[in-house]
């Protein structure tokens, strides 16, 4: 009888020293999914209300919480709207600006022949009719004629080879 006894005591004592570690993980891993949702919803939005109540959510609801949360939280974080917003600030800025040089980036007049900035040639002029023509252009559209050199009398710009390459910061 004895016996018997002792034996359920062992395993009145295994089931509670199991109970209790199987609810120290539980509470564990509740604070562990609170961090996270804290850690999470800190980095979707600045908004203290919203971060307290998503916190609130999986502590008070636990598992269903934390389903509501994924299914509700904003779905950027802030560093991903950052740089959304640049990259739309970007673009538009590219289809606002008609003009930029090909060396520095930097916007520059259609007109421009030379890129002020790092003294980029971008265009040249027509040898027949003095207008701005793409560098790439073997007809000038205006005139019809054919690319070449410039015709005698035109003014060129010649820019020492030194200063071609002198990088210039403003």
């Amino acid at each position: 009888m004895e016996s018997v006894q002792t034996f359920l005591q062992f395993l009145q004592t295994y089931w509670q020293t199991m109970v209790l570690v199987v609810l120290a993980y539980y509470l564990l891993l509740l604070f562990a999914v609170a961090v996270w949702t804290y850690r999470d919803i800190r980095s979707r939005t600045q908004d203290i209300t919203a971060q307290v109540l998503a916190v609130a959510l999986v502590l008070v609801l636990q598992l269903p919480g934390l389903i509501l949360y994924l299914l509700m939280r904003p779905k950027l974080t802030l560093a991903e709207k950052y740089e959304r917003a640049l990259e739309e600030e970007y673009l538009r800025r590219d289809l606002e600006d008609g003009s930029v040089c090909p060396g520095c980036q930097r916007s520059v007049e259609a007109e421009f022949v030379v890129c002020p900035y790092c003294l980029t040639e971008l265009r040249r002029r027509c040898q027949h009719c003095e207008r701005t023509i793409d560098l790439t252009w073997q007809v000038c559209p205006y005139c019809g004629a054919t690319s070449g050199a410039p015709a005698a009398g035109t003014p060129t710009i010649h820019i020492p080879a030194q200063e071609r390459n002198v990088k210039i910061y403003s």
